[in-house]
């Protein structure tokens, strides 16, 4: 139709084919550090981390028609057209593209749920040849990263880090295959992106290879560190597709939806990221469920009842009779000054009624 308007969705920026990355890297060896946190066979494959669980979630975020002059993003082909990863950092220029994919798709969303209005979104990573680095001030240390995104605000909020490693060094496939006999040497990136969130405060991060992005979530108790991760290969593509695009976005958007949403805290004081709430609004809107990260709200049936048991009325005769509780030969001689009503001790009778009866 004549003059209208050219639109497209997030999902579908999200979701784009990428070219496979070809590596002529064959370094094995990673950086080590005994102070890094520790997995003691902690680690976990993130099954929550699902496109079912993102669809229902964001997907009202990331099917809705946006004009495409909003959604401005390179396209694959020509961003990463002849790219081969010939040394270790050259895994940093997938770092470039996550960058300019996430900036236009975080910033609409962002605007779009109402999230920190009056507050930017600050993206850094560091570049092949590290004459620019991202990095983390906490404690005053200094930690370089090779990708960062955070909230401008004072102070600063960082919500997702990120490193690069060809797969050479690291592969989750490998971790993947023997999560509860992990040798020492293919945990040493995780640990390393452990610490870096806990420099950061957030519980996310991401490794990226040429050939996958693996999510991560850590918690840690007193028995030490947990990771739960995912990982995704690099060339998934399509709408019905969890790819490393959309992995990345709402891996953000999870931390950008409350700061108690990207502590680092216990695994079961965490909130599952496919958690709702049932709440009853009003007469007009009724009874609905509402999503604990993306507070998306949809119609519901109301909460069922409390169950009720009714009481067993035992041996009514012998009750009429008198001969016991129920039957049972024990009713009390209250006669007895031994067994009068001092056995209720301090009981407030009408205080601790009421607070039985107050839900």
């Amino acid at each position: 139709m004549a003059g209208q308007e050219n639109t497209t969705t997030l999902r579908r920026l999200l979701s784009q084919q990428k070219p496979r990355i070809p590596s002529n890297v064959t370094s094995s060896k990673n950086s080590i550090n005994e102070l890094w946190p520790e997995f003691k066979t902690a680690i976990t494959i993130w099954d929550d981390f699902n496109l079912a669980n993102l669809n229902e979630s964001y997907g009202h975020v990331l099917d809705r028609a946006v004009p495409a002059h909003r959604l401005q993003a390179p396209l694959p082909d020509k961003a990463l057209e002849g790219l081969v990863i010939e040394i270790p950092g050259s895994v940093r220029h997938l770092m470039v593209w996550n960058d300019d994919v996430l900036r236009p798709t975080l910033d609409f969303a962002k605007s779009h749920l109402g999230l920190h209005p009056g507050i930017a979104l600050r993206h850094k990573y560091s570049n092949t040849n590290k004459t620019a680095l991202a990095s983390i001030h906490s404690e005053g240390k200094k930690t370089t990263v090779d990708h960062l995104i955070e909230l401008d605000d004072f102070p600063l909020a960082n919500l997702v880090v990120g490193l690069a490693r060809p797969s050479s060094k690291w592969s989750s496939r490998k971790l993947a295959h023997q999560l509860d006999s992990t040798t020492k040497a293919i945990l040493w990136p995780l640990r390393q992106l452990a610490k870096t969130c806990e420099s950061a405060n957030t519980r996310y991060g991401y490794i990226q290879t040429e050939e996958e992005m693996v999510v991560c979530c850590f918690s840690k108790n007193s028995n030490g560190w947990k990771a739960a991760i995912m990982p995704i290969p690099w060339t998934r593509h399509g709408v019905d597709t969890l790819t490393t695009d959309l992995a990345l976005w709402w891996l953000c958007m999870l931390a950008m939806s409350d700061p108690q949403s990207r502590a680092i805290i216990e695994e079961r004081e965490m909130i599952k990221i496919n958690a709702w709430d049932i709440a009853y609004l009003n007469e007009e809107r009724g009874w609905v469920r509402r999503h604990r990260y993306s507070g998306f709200e949809e119609p519901t049936n109301p909460l069922p009842p409390p169950t009720y048991n009714t009481p067993s009325p035992g041996n009514m005769a012998a009750f009429e009779a008198g001969v016991g509780l129920n039957a049972n030969n024990d009713w009390p001689d209250f006669a007895d000054p031994a067994n009068n009503l001092s056995f209720l001790g301090d009981f407030d009778l009408d205080a601790d009624l009421t607070m039985l009866y107050d839900p």
